[in-house]
């Protein structure tokens, strides 16, 4: 499971809870000889956004200085698809294996409005009960960066790919290859549905991927101060998805979505959560400002898997938020977060959390959407503003 980095991806569920969950998604379809499916679509959208700070075009070079490090938001991105695989309770795959997506190029482009859709992919879903998805991406893909504000540009005609002068006719898109998670060219994440859908004989299916790149990619400045390369260890596409198109939002205690220069503010805190059509909380990467954390993010779910616990997040009908820490190890907590459910773009909620090992039972024991109890006397709070929807 991802953790909160500047470099995160993330596949979540975007379900709700109860047994109207279980969704009937029908047809008859052979998957390579295996078992009968259903012909369907992954539609994919486009997540949180702001509008695009208007600036004037810098004529010189950004200054740098060796060792820096800027995160930034690409504004476009290249990335194929390339399979899906539908995994019951016990993470076997239905069907016996990955169904392969074709020619699914996504174009992600954060100058569309959030919620518009970038493609429709079709695709083969096995017939049974799906308790989780694995969603698998090339590990090259492709990325457009212009800043502004910063003065950071993708530039194919220099070496570095990356420059600090607006290159002729704006900036381009340039190769990048994810290094981490093996030498395999493709990398999945999951997505765990909060109530299994059933995958059933009868009609045809959509499943909604939503896309999210905002400061998820990292560039480092050479000894020399002199060039802008990619880190190492970049992960720069956040996805989600379930049945219909949800949200993300994007909270920081910084005063904008473009890049920043790691170190320019202080203490730097940012928050990425996921909501479902009816803008239930389905999964946060959140700061870690009590207890130590297990670094797995949080799940709308009382448990996640064999062996390990959910987060309990979930938003009250006060419009509270809160969850519950996973620690090192998965398998229970160690500290309680609690905030007001931030509303428009620009509004600060007061982050609040507690060290505990034992954090408040929610009344339905699943998660707080039944009830997120206040702290009193927090052990940390942090300010955050909601900066993309």
């Amino acid at each position: 499971m991802a953790t909160l980095r500047c470099c995160a991806l993330t596949l979540l569920a975007l379900t709700g809870c109860g047994d109207d969950m279980a969704s009937p998604i029908d047809g008859r379809t052979g998957i390579d000889g295996r078992s009968d499916g259903v012909a369907g679509s992954m539609r994919f959208v486009l997540g949180g956004t702001a509008p695009i700070q208007a600036v004037a075009r810098r004529t010189g070079p950004s200054a740098l200085a060796p060792g820096d490090g800027y995160i930034v938001s690409p504004r476009q991105a290249k990335i194929r698809f390339a399979a899906v695989a539908f995994r019951q309770a016990d993470g076997s795959k239905l069907g016996g294996g990955d169904v392969p997506l074709t020619d699914c190029v996504v174009t992600y482009d954060r100058a569309m409005p959030s919620g518009s859709t970038l493609l429709d992919c079709p695709i083969t879903m096995p017939v049974g009960e799906v308790a989780s998805l694995d969603l698998a991406f090339d590990k090259a893909m492709e990325l457009l960066v212009s800043d502004g504000i910063a003065g950071i540009y993708s530039d194919p005609a220099v070496p570095s790919k990356y420059a600090t002068t607006p290159p002729v006719g704006g900036a381009g898109f340039v190769p990048y290859t994810v290094t981490i998670g093996g030498p395999e060219p493709t990398r999945a994440t999951p997505i765990v549905f909060a109530s299994p859908i059933t995958i059933a004989a009868g009609s045809t299916p959509t499943l909604a991927v939503t896309t999210d790149m905002i400061q998820t990619f990292q560039l480092v400045v050479d000894a020399g101060g002199t060039t802008l390369t990619a880190s190492p260890g970049n992960d720069p596409i956040a996805v989600f998805g379930g049945l219909s198109p949800g949200s993300s939002h994007f909270l920081s205690n910084a005063s904008q979505i473009e890049s920043y220069r790691i170190g320019s503010v202080n203490n730097f805190r940012s928050m990425r959560v996921f909501y479902d059509a009816d803008a239930r909380p389905l999964f946060m990467m959140s700061p870690v400002t009590c207890g130590v954390g297990a670094g797995m993010g949080v799940w709308a779910t009382g448990t996640f898997g064999p062996g390990n616990v959910g987060g309990r997040l979930g938003t009250d009908v006060a419009h509270q938020t809160g969850w519950a820490q996973v620690a090192p190890g998965g398998s229970s907590y160690d500290a309680y977060y609690v905030m007001a459910e931030p509303v428009a773009l620009g509004d600060t909620t007061m982050v609040k959390c507690q060290a505990t090992t034992t954090p408040p039972m929610p009344a339905d024991g699943m998660t707080y959407a039944s009830g997120a109890p206040d702290i009193a006397t927090p052990d940390a709070v942090t300010p955050l503003t909601l900066l993309a929807k």
